[in-house]
């Protein structure tokens, strides 16, 4: 017998695991995310209007029940997901334009084909810069941000639909889609993206936790060396100090009877010599 899953249901399991995700990663996450207000739907039905998009299913499941951005509480730190502002969204006519569509179809790598990748998809080499020149940063949203303009984004305007993409063009000269090997998936929706990045996020966080761990015992076994090294030291300063007294006692006892003899012999000596005298 053969089941057959409507869109609708394969939709409504990645809503589940991302809410189960994030209801089992929530402790961790909060310590240092804030969860940012939901997006009103009247927001995101006038920015659909506005730019003649549909935000993708999973996307805007995310943003009208879970938050508008995860961000870091530290203002210096980075964010697993950006706040959008869908009511003044920022664009201009060419550039950062929804209404245009994205583009590319397969990882850019702006250099020549000389340069070693390990990429396993397919490359293009935009070696005469026309790709570069023509601009690829239309149709997109920004998600998230990781330093050095490296960025990604997700499609909501062309071939690449719902699809996740970094920009990595600034450190490392590229543009290429998210993906995930071991799954063999060469493209990764936003729910997919996303549960990659808590499960990611929750890594690092008990690596972190086993690192300080780590450290607190180290740190302790040298105070307990130290405190070791402490009391054997004490042992031999007091052991020292009892050497000391009981040779100084010695000497007194010493002292003591070398008096009691120089007293005890001048009065034999006279006895004696009265003996001698009564007798001789």
């Amino acid at each position: 017998m053969i089941i057959k899953f409507h869109k609708m249901d394969f939709m409504d399991n990645l809503h589940c695991k991302m809410l189960d995700s994030i209801e089992n990663a929530r402790k961790i996450l909060e310590q240092e995310y804030l969860f940012l207000p939901v997006v009103l739907e009247e927001d995101l039905k006038g920015f659909e209007n506005k730019f003649k998009v549909t935000i993708p299913e999973d996307y805007r499941y995310f943003l009208l029940n879970v938050a508008n951005g995860i961000v870091n509480k530290n203002k210096w730190g980075f964010n697993i997901i950006e706040e959008i502002d869908f009511k003044d969204f920022f664009y201009e006519e060419n550039e950062f334009n929804p209404s245009l569509p994205f583009e590319l179809t397969d990882k850019v790598v702006f250099s020549s084909t000389e340069r070693k990748d390990s990429y396993p998809y397919k490359i293009i080499y935009d070696v005469d810069d026309q790709i570069f020149d023509k601009g690829y940063s239309n149709g997109q949203i920004h998600i998230a941000g990781y330093g050095c303009g490296t960025s990604s984004f997700i499609v909501v305007n062309g071939s690449e639909y719902g699809n996740i993409w970094t920009d990595n063009f600034s450190s490392y000269s590229e543009v290429y889609p998210e993906y995930d090997l071991k799954k063999n998936k060469p493209r990764l929706s936003f729910a997919e993206w996303f549960l990659n990045e808590i499960d990611r996020h929750i890594m690092i966080y008990h690596q972190n936790i086993q690192w300080e761990n780590r450290i607190k015992a180290e740190e302790k076994s040298k105070e307990d060396k130290i405190d070791q090294q402490n009391r054997e030291l004490e042992i031999k300063r007091l052991d020292q100090i009892k050497r000391e007294e009981f040779a100084q006692r010695n000497k007194e006892i010493e002292r003591e009877q070398q008096m009691t003899f120089k007293d005890k012999k001048p009065r034999r000596d006279l006895l004696t010599y009265l003996i001698d005298k009564l007798f001789h």
